[in-house]
């Protein structure tokens, strides 16, 4: 019924002075959609929360590797892929544990409290939707995030939010998430997109490390963020960009 609104959408996007994008990513998507747009095309990085910017990004990591999952049971978030690689985890005799934030159906939470019982070596904490300055807390705790989407996101913010706190981020390379870790210490922590078994070696690499050792690279990552996040510097480009017109 609506086959025209792309067309439509297309025409009045055609009459902006300029289309600012999040990301390459979301850039090049454009750009090949629509290319007569390419030349209009500017990108600027949303700016950061003053939360997690001005959150003390501390770290009470204790001697069992705990990784943070905050896409519920969704399957476009790879709730499907992080289930299937917690299942072989278990089975491997890996020591880890996982909290889970968001919704999660009642057959969902049935999988995870077999999981919980049938593998000693595994803990899995399901707590549910929690509060912004809750998920803040949760970092503190977290050795990494683990975020298995197959969706393709422009500028994943869970990442951008785990990377500003300090939090290794677990991620496939789609989307912006390349982006945002290609060339960096953490790039050997990105796996092919909706493949279990690498995002399994990743996780087990992690658990060989000791606490002190992902506090360094908790340090590192943070001020990696927030020198790509800068405020100061998204603002100038903000102000560029309008002050030619």
């Amino acid at each position: 019924l609506l086959w025209w609104l792309p067309k439509l959408a297309r025409k009045w996007i055609s009459q902006a002075d300029k289309i600012i994008n999040v990301s390459r990513r979301q850039a090049e998507i454009i750009a090949d959609q629509v290319p007569e747009l390419r030349d209009k095309i500017e990108i600027v990085y949303n700016p950061l929360p003053p939360e997690v910017i001005n959150a003390e990004p501390r770290k009470e990591l204790d001697d069992t590797p705990t990784f943070l999952y905050v896409g519920g049971d969704s399957y476009v978030k790879g709730f499907h892929i992080f289930l299937k690689a917690m299942k072989e985890l278990g089975r491997q005799g890996i020591k880890a544990r996982f909290i889970l934030t968001n919704k999660y159906s009642r057959k969902s939470i049935k999988i995870l409290n077999i999981l919980n019982s049938k593998y000693e070596n595994l803990r899995v904490d399901v707590v549910g939707r929690v509060e912004y300055h809750e998920l803040i807390k949760l970092h503190e705790k977290a050795w990494a995030l683990i975020f298995p989407s197959i969706w393709e996101e422009p500028l994943p913010y869970a990442v951008v939010e785990a990377m500003t706190l300090g939090t290794i981020p677990i991620a496939p390379k789609v989307g912006g998430v390349s982006e945002l870790l290609d060339d960096t210490m953490l790039e050997s922590f990105m796996f092919a997109p909706q493949n279990s078994s690498e995002l399994i070696e990743i996780i087990k690499k992690l658990s060989t490390f000791g606490s002190n050792e992902v506090l360094s690279l908790s340090h590192k990552l943070r001020n990696i963020a927030l020198k790509k996040f800068d405020t100061n510097n998204i603002s100038r480009k903000i102000a560029q960009i309008f002050s030619s017109y």
